[in-house]
């Protein structure tokens, strides 16, 4: 493939456009409006994409400066500003509920492996080994009690 032929297929896109799309899904699942599952999709990669992230947070910080009074702000700027924020703020929501299903998952997976046969034989295997080692261990310090006996025996 040839690198025209990547860039073909990307368009540019405004980051005001994502971040009403993203405030237009949010809005539907605050109302219990069903979303498709490619939308649900674009949002769980769009969560994860930091591009978008960091294009986010910089229009909300350029539309809205800190610095200066709200008065002092045009309404269009206020509006963008603040879906940009709404936007990036929702995002990171998606974002960490993924990652809650991840970990949940991760922990019910260690769970179902620690508590699975396979783990109670290996359990059981080291045991023995321990055991073992532990009778060989009782067994050497015996013989040497025994040697160190029979040698003072031997020089009285």
């Amino acid at each position: 493939m040839k690198l025209y032929e990547i860039y073909e297929g990307i368009r540019a896109v405004s980051i005001m456009s994502i971040a009403e799309k993203i405030v237009g899904l949010k809005t539907k699942l605050k109302f219990r409006e069903t979303i498709s599952d490619a939308e649900w999709q674009w949002l769980r990669l769009t969560c994860e994409n930091q591009s978008i992230l960091s294009k986010l947070s910089k229009a909300s910080n350029r539309y809205i400066s800190p610095t200066t009074n709200y008065a002092d702000i045009p309404f269009e700027f206020l509006r963008s500003g603040g879906t940009c924020a709404e936007a990036k703020l929702f995002l990171g929501e998606i974002k960490r509920d993924m990652d809650y299903e991840a970990e949940t998952r991760i922990l019910q997976a260690t769970d179902e492996v620690m508590n699975s046969e396979e783990m109670a034989q290996i359990a059981q295997q080291q045991a023995y080994v321990d055991l073992q080692n532990s009778y060989t261990q009782a067994t050497n310090d015996n013989a040497e009690l025994v040697t160190k006996l029979a040698n003072s025996a031997t020089d009285i």
